[in-house]
């Protein structure tokens, strides 16, 4: 009995010490995460993803001075999604455009894309949708029963 409870115990520390996640992400602090696969996180400009397909539902918002001697103005988009597949050991930063006025980032939120640098060297621009656009296209995919 004693050796298969220490079985147990031995495979319970392997599994529970083994990491489940595979992939690093730094985002710009223009954008707030608020889940991820679903899970609410708690807002952080550097996260983990576990291998395979993710789903990071996220806010643009910044704050932009309209004078000098005015707290600003915030610009602040409806959720948005990025569908990323993450590969185990690769680290990922989103950046975003430059936008230097209120309208520039009002225009942002209409199209919103990203850029994503991986340790690989690689670079690519994703679009990040809406709650209504990722549902149509959800809708808009051939699913085989």
């Amino acid at each position: 009995m004693k050796l298969l409870t220490k079985a147990v115990l031995a495979a319970i520390i392997a599994t529970s010490s083994a990491s489940v996640f595979a992939a690093s992400v730094f985002i710009p602090s223009g954008l707030q995460v608020s889940e991820i696969n679903g899970v609410q996180v708690n807002n952080s400009q550097e996260f983990e993803l576990a291998e395979g397909q993710n789903l990071i539902k996220l806010t643009y918002l910044e704050s932009f001075a309209v004078n000098a001697d005015d707290s600003g103005s915030l610009v602040k988009s409806k959720p948005l999604f990025w569908h990323v597949s993450a590969q185990e050991g690769v680290d990922y930063t989103v950046s975003l455009p430059v936008l230097m006025t209120q309208d520039e980032a009002r225009d942002y939120i209409q199209h919103p894309v990203i850029q994503i640098s991986d340790s690989k060297g690689l670079t690519r621009t994703d679009s990040l949708p809406s709650q209504s656009q990722l549902m149509a296209a959800l809708f808009t995919q051939k699913v085989d029963f």
